[in-house]
């Protein structure tokens, strides 16, 4: 045995030194090293020999070694995010290599999963959003800017405060259960931003209440953590949306994941900048309701349809109130002129050993109701990088904390009054309940005086240490932590309220805290194995979240002056919440690229998660993802010279979901009022399933990408196919079980299958002219793809198999009897009457109206000229919406005003018209159109000039006399205009009660110093 040994240790050495001889006798011995323009070393770049195929990577000094090189050798240097160079081997054979940045987009830095790529390379499907598209917009958050720039991301608001929470949804809807938002998995930095939803009232509709936590409702429902961070810090936004992006980040990716990075800092000399903007925003559109001379004459003719006198018992706002006053309450409420101020400040620079950035900023945005209010946000940031002196050590650390104050007040819900109603405001500045009278319960103006504030700190803080053990193995930890504490006052002051009613003051204060704390170890390795470059990541992670919110209420405070001492009410009260939740995973990458032209990704993960029971916590998700770029092949590059580049790519995996709330896997207990025997009782206030375990979502998609004329126009298409099943939610239960409902696994699939089309195209490019245009579109069917016993489930009346989660049963409306003036609807099931079954248990007269968006997306232009540039950007939806007064109170006669359109209604016998004739008393049918019908629907297709930038470089001969390195003078415009067939203010929010997304402009100056 020791014998064979021996020979086997001998025959490996002679092979290994007959390896060395022959390569030392059949080529040359090249060394070098690689660094970029600023002299910084590039660890890991590729040099490869083009005849061969073989190749190595460069060590932390950015050193290499290769050998078996011939003279004449074209050897290949990469390295992602610069410009690829080839240099040929000759007698020399110590070669000094500088890499200059890339300007091809298909070689610039893309942020992946714990690392970076290129367009050129990746598997997966990410979706980039750079830091020279964020600044042309004059947003506050940036997920606004976002909107209708990467295919299969969707974007929309609520409501047309600053501070609102946003609802992102990536390629579709995965569940079915109400309550679980569209949110992806934002990580800033490689923290993730985890805010736990302690009091439930986050759901797919409205999206996230965000920071907003302590029960108490803001006016803008919610606020978006988003909000507090400053978008002229942020590099990059990447958006990763299939299963080779996703899997690795396991059950926190089933919506997708959206990757955050702020600006670091940069080898070179000190470099300061400042820029200052200042502008004003006011709402684009107003809906077309009735003067008070058409309100007036539409009230008479209600009264007498229904045979009704005219008095002012029936008809106090024609009799008891000022017939001949006029206001548009739309302007009233939304016609001020809001202002929004914006600074900033940078310095950074530092040398190949050190590099820093440090940066404040302050914006201010104010409302634009009738009592405004501001939105501020004011903050810091730094990244400081440092490597140690033989490059093996590296260490970053960056951090950001902002504060944000928000005063503001609620809506009042008065788009509708009449437009003859008395003043808001009594001649002493007071509410004006007595003057509304007889009609006081109409006045809805408390909410002007009714104030509430907040104020939002957000710390975000990462550390990086990275360690060269040896070439090509590297061991880093990434260390993380981010805090949002949040505090609320919403005051409802005696003065608010009608004084006939003895008012007394109430004040909720209310605090919300979110704390994540996130450690990832390490270890990559890259090198080179046959002719393909290998790299193999492996990695832990732990997360700790601690979310806690509580509010403190203080009712019958006795006068207004005492709203900030709750100690002065009768009656206080105080609520808590808590929630605690820890996550532990594993994950590794394999990636392989051979022959420059064949790519192979695999990510696999395993994840831990507190929320299911014992034997069940830990899931496993993986994914498999491949690339081909044909253009690289001897075929194309000889007889399809066209195409420059080409790529073919495909992937498949599984990612998951645990976002229910916690302990639903075991029973819980709570104190009771009543005593037994001198102790307390307790109550299960929780029924539990055991067996509770992870939501599952499987993503399949291919992707074409070409380039053309020196890649200058470049095209992506991708296709997509996404199943979601072990549906987590929360299902009823039989009240005799003493449980309303309780959370499990559903039977539910969910597919959501589309085409997303990506073109970019340098049209003119020259040294006085360039003009480069963009367009997306994504398009998305999502389906019900199965349910068994679905009529027996509590989603009966609200999904069907084979068609959208986004479906509404309703009538259809064939328009008005020519009789009798009322509004007739279809018989679908032939019994002679209009029916509605909400038990579903017969065939009922409506029918299912699909209401998810056909497609969306956008296109922009970019044109400069010498020192000028002009960016626009659109953006477009095609979908079907409500009727902007489908959810106000109020129908045509009674008393509310309405819109323009309803005078073209019935008069007499024979008029053939789509508009009921006027009436006080509406029956049914009115009831049906308005609640049951498609006549409550219609086309909120749109087309928006999203964006405007106009600006001017001042020439460098001219700042060089008065010592500036660089200035710029702008025009930004943000909603400018919206095409659409929809007759009410705003296509995305569909409302008339709510305030629309306001119009911005702005103007600045950027200067470096």
């Amino acid at each position: 045995m020791k014998k064979l040994t021996l020979a086997c240790v001998l025959a490996f050495l002679c092979l290994y030194l007959n390896t060395i001889f022959a390569q030392n006798n059949n080529g040359i011995l090249i060394t070098g090293a690689v660094r970029n323009g600023a002299g910084e070393s590039l660890s890991g770049a590729s040099v490869i020999n083009t005849r061969t195929g073989k190749g190595t990577v460069t060590n932390a000094a950015g050193a290499f070694t290769l050998h078996g090189v011939q003279e004449k050798d074209k050897l290949r240097i990469t390295f992602i995010g610069y410009a690829a160079q080839t240099v040929t081997a000759g007698k020399e054979n110590k070669l000094a290599i500088i890499l200059k940045d890339a300007t091809n987009e298909l070689d610039r830095v893309v942020v992946q999963a714990y690392g970076f790529t290129s367009d050129r390379l990746r598997t997966g499907n990410i979706g980039k959003l750079t830091a020279k598209d964020i600044e042309k917009q004059p947003v506050m958050n940036v997920l606004d800017a976002l909107q209708g720039q990467i295919p299969g991301v969707s974007v929309s608001h609520n409501n047309g405060y600053a501070s609102g929470a946003i609802k992102v949804e990536i390629r579709g809807r995965n569940t079915i259960n109400p309550n679980i938002p569209s949110d992806p998995l934002y990580i800033v930095d490689g923290v993730p931003l985890t805010i736990l939803d302690l009091l439930g009232y986050d759901s797919y509709d409205a999206g996230s209440r965000g920071a907003i936590q302590s029960g108490i409702n803001s006016p803008a429902v919610g606020q978006s953590p988003l909000f507090n961070i400053n978008p002229n810090d942020i590099e990059s936004v990447e958006v990763l949306k299939d299963a080779d992006a996703t899997a690795i980040y396991g059950s926190r990716a089933a919506n997708g994941v959206v990757l955050i990075t702020t600006k670091k800092g940069t080898a070179g000399k000190i470099k300061a900048e400042g820029s200052f903007n200042s502008g004003v925003t006011q709402i684009a559109r107003f809906y077309p309701v009735l003067n008070t001379q058409q309100y007036v004459a539409m009230r008479r003719e209600a009264l007498v349809n229904d045979g009704l006198p005219v008095n002012a018992q029936r008809a106090p706002d024609l009799v008891v109130w000022d017939s001949t006053r006029y206001t548009d309450w739309q302007k009233f409420l939304w016609g001020s002129l809001g202002h929004t101020t914006s600074a900033a400040a940078t310095l950074s620079g530092g040398d190949r050993r050190y590099t820093f950035r440090v940066a404040g900023n302050y914006q201010n945005r104010s409302d634009i109701l009738a009592v405004s209010g501001k939105n501020q946000r004011g903050g810091l940031s730094f990244n400081i990088n440092s490597r140690s002196l033989n490059d093996k050590l590296s260490i970053s650390l960056s951090g950001l904390y902002n504060r944000t104050w928000i005063n503001t007040v609620s809506n009042p819900p008065g788009v509708n009054l009449p437009p003859n109603a008395p003043d808001v405001f009594a001649k002493d500045g007071s509410l004006n309940y007595a003057g509304w009278a007889p009609l006081a319960t109409k006045y809805v103006f408390r909410y002007l005086l009714q104030k509430y504030s907040s104020q939002t700190d957000l710390l975000n803080s990462n550390l990086l240490l990275n360690y060269n053990i040896f070439k090509g193995l590297a061991a880093k930890i990434s260390l993380g932590y981010s805090s949002i504490q949040s505090t609320q006052n919403e005051q409802i002051p005696i003065a608010s309220q009608n004084p006939l009613f003895n008012p007394v003051a109430t004040a909720k204060l209310g605090y919300s805290a979110v704390k994540n704390s996130i450690a990832e170890p390490q270890l990559e390795y890259n090198g080179f194995v046959l002719k393909g470059r290998l790299n193999v990541l492996l990695g832990g992670s732990y997360q700790n979240n601690a979310t806690t919110s509580g509010m403190l209420l203080g009712d019958n405070i006795p006068n207004d002056a005492q709203l900030n001492n709750l100690a002065s009410a009768q009656r206080q009260s105080v609520s808590n919440f808590g929630a605690q939740y820890k996550y532990l995973a594993a994950f590794g990458r394999i990636n392989y690229i051979w022959n420059s032209r064949y790519i192979l990704n695999l990510n696999m993960r395993r994840d831990g998660s507190g929320r299911f029971g014992p034997g069940r916590q830990f899931g496993n998700f993986a994914s498999a993802g491949g690339a081909w770029i044909f253009s690289e092949s001897r075929l194309f590059k000889e007889h399809m010279r066209f195409i420059d580049y080409g790529k073919l790519r495909a992937s498949f995996g599984t990612t998951g979901g645990d976002q229910i709330p916690d302990y639903q896997y075991q029973s819980s207990w709570t104190f009771g009022s009543f005593t037994y025997g001198g102790s307390p009782t307790l109550f299960p206030d929780r029924h539990y399933d055991s067996t509770i375990h992870w939501q599952v979502n499987k993503k399949l998609e291919a992707g074409l990408a070409l380039g053309f004329f020196k890649e200058r126009l470049m095209l992506e298409a991708s296709w997509y196919r996404n199943r979601c099943n072990n549906q987590l939610v929360s299902f009823p239960t039989p009240s005799f079980t003493g449980f309303s409902s309780v959370y499990t696994n559903s039977p539910a699939n969910v597919q959501n299958s589309g085409f997303e089309l990506l073109l970019k195209a340098a049209l003119v490019k020259n040294r006085q002219f360039s003009w480069a245009v963009s367009g997306n579109v994504g398009i998305n069917r999502n389906k019900l793809l199965s349910y068994p016993d679905i009529k027996q489930s509590p989603y009966a009346g609200l999904y069907e198999i084979g068609k959208p989660l986004a479906i509404v049963r309703v009538l259809h409306a064939t328009g008005v009897d020519p009789q009798t003036g009322k509004y007739t609807f279809q018989d679908f099931n032939g019994n002679h009457i209009v029916d509605i079954d909400y038990s579903m248990r017969t065939v009922d007269d409506r029918y299912i109206m699909d209401l998810a968006p056909k497609y969306e997306g956008g296109f922009s232009n970019t044109l400069a000229f010498k020192n000028w540039s002009l960016d626009c950007s659109f953006y477009f939806k095609k979908q079907t919406g409500k009727q902007p007064f489908a959810s106000v109170v109020g129908f045509p006669g009674d008393m509310s005003n309405q819109p323009v359109s309803v005078l073209d209604r019935w008069t007499k016998a024979g008029d053939i018209t789509t508009v009921a004739k006027f009436t006080t008393r509406p029956d049914v049918t009115y009831m049906n159109y308005k609640f049951n019908s498609d006549g409550a629907y219609t086309n909120a297709s749109f087309v928006r000039l999203q964006n405007l930038m106009l600006s001017y470089t001042i020439p460098q001969k001219t700042l060089k006399r008065i010592g500036v390195g660089g200035c710029r003078i702008y025009f930004q415009g943000q909603n400018l205009f919206v095409f659409t067939p929809y007759k009410g203010a705003d296509p995305e929010t569909q409302s008339a009660l709510t305030m629309s997304i306001p119009r911005i402009f702005v103007s600045g100056i950027s200067i470096t110093l």
